[in-house]
């Protein structure tokens, strides 16, 4: 399995301005508005735009409460073209019937008449509280100016109008000459809180220059994701909007990618670096964290077996209080990866903190080790290895830490 971190801060320098991103992907534009939908006047509303038709691939979330926008957007992709995504923050049209799906089709078909193109060309996604509705009339009033002003260098203020609880925007970067042209990849996403990907409140769009034929770019999509985006939490809550969606304009006319030349040509590994880097960037703005963690399962039996034993620790929330008081209490590592459907030998069991033992083969080895894995749990960023010896598998998961902060963003998150 690549580490859900492969490629993070890679090529960077080629974008990055302080904690803005500087990207411009030929022939797509951007722009963010306030369309009333929050109180404090943020803006709400944001649009991408393709200046033709571009080749789609999308995963959607896999909780069978699916809100308004999920449904359209996933029939809209079946016919393998998109050509502008309308997102909006704040609501998540969610939980909210026919009139929710009506409303989308309003919004989305109005702007399709302000761009003039077909309403099976509009993807619509949202974020926000579910279970209330949009203001389409207030939201209407906008979209001419939202329309009308795009700029190929807005992504920042994109990225800016998706958030929700995010404290800072997401975005990743990577171009690389193959056979001649100039391949570029941006992303952006939002999320802090809801990750748990079953794919959360959690949004990606990824948009490339590239030509690309379209059984590859979904079959790229789907195996990027399984390999960065599904391997993150935050706090094990699947949300009922998220959407991941990768479109590619062909604007820099290299013969289409198949399977095999995406992988030849490196095409495929800097899709994965874009996904990789906003993946880690999910968590890292994780609600309230203050420490990120990777679980590392090893010679489990399967990788499956390795991955929900890695979810089971990431998940616990006693695990994570520990790891925010910066306690060393293995006994809460070891009981959270006991209690999965996978029967696991604790006398067979080795626990590390970074390379600091805290049991060998199922002994007790944490008190010598004490004030290493100590000042260890201290530091932001620290890795967790639970060696099973019982098979050649493994799998990691990356998570966060669980603090008052993060109690106290979701008990006021409506109001």
């Amino acid at each position: 399995m690549i580490p859900v971190h492969a490629g993070v801060g890679k090529n960077l320098k080629n974008a990055v301005e302080g904690n803005t991103m500087k990207i411009v992907i030929p022939g797509f534009s951007f722009n963010s508005i306030s369309g009333g939908i929050k109180k404090n006047g943020k803006k709400d509303m944001g649009l991408l735009y393709s200046e033709v038709p571009a080749v789609v691939a999308g995963v959607f979330t896999q909780n069978w409460v699916k809100a308004a926008p999920v449904f359209l957007t996933h029939q809209n992709i079946q016919k393998g073209y998109i050509q502008a995504v309308l997102v909006n923050s704040g609501c998540a049209n969610a939980c909210t019937g026919k009139k929710g799906i009506d409303d989308a089709k309003r919004l989305s078909a109005e702007t399709a008449r302000i761009l003039k193109i077909s309403p099976d060309l509009i993807a619509v996604s949202s974020t926000g509280v579910i279970g209330e509705f949009l203001p389409v009339n207030k939201m209407s009033t906008q979209l001419p100016g939202l329309c009308h002003d795009l700029g190929e260098e807005k992504v920042e203020d994109f990225a800016q109008a998706i958030m929700t609880t995010d404290t800072v925007t997401k975005i990743a970067f990577r171009k690389k000459i193959i056979a001649g042209k100039k391949i570029l990849i941006g992303g952006v996403a939002k999320g802090a809180g809801m990750i748990n990907p079953l794919l959360a409140t959690m949004l990606v769009f990824i948009v490339t220059n590239a030509a690309v034929l379209p059984r590859t770019l979904q079959s790229l999509l789907d195996e990027g994701v399984m390999r960065s985006l599904n391997q993150i939490t935050i706090d094990g809550d699947t949300s009922t909007n998220d959407t991941v969606l990768l479109l590619a304009n062909g604007r820099a006319e290299n013969p289409p990618f198949s399977k095999k030349t995406a992988e030849k040509t490196g095409f495929k590994a800097m899709l994965f670096e874009v996904l990789a880097e906003l993946a880690q960037k999910i968590v890292q703005d994780g609600e309230g964290a203050t420490k990120v963690i990777e679980i590392k399962v090893k010679k489990a039996k399967s990788t499956e077996e390795a991955e929900t034993i890695a979810r089971s620790i990431a998940h616990s929330p006693l695990v994570k209080t520990a790891f925010y008081g910066e306690e060393v209490n293995w006994g809460r590592i070891i009981a959270a990866a006991g209690k999965t459907i996978f029967p696991l030998a604790f006398e067979k069991v080795d626990l590390f903190i970074e390379k600091i033992p805290l049991v060998k083969k199922g002994v007790n080895v944490a008190p010598h080790n004490e004030k290493q894995a100590q000042a260890i749990l201290t530091k932001r960023n620290f890795t967790v290895t639970l060696v099973l010896n019982q098979g050649k598998r493994e799998a990691s998961i990356l998570t966060t830490d669980l603090s008052p902060d993060y109690v106290t963003i979701n008990a006021g998150y409506k109001s």
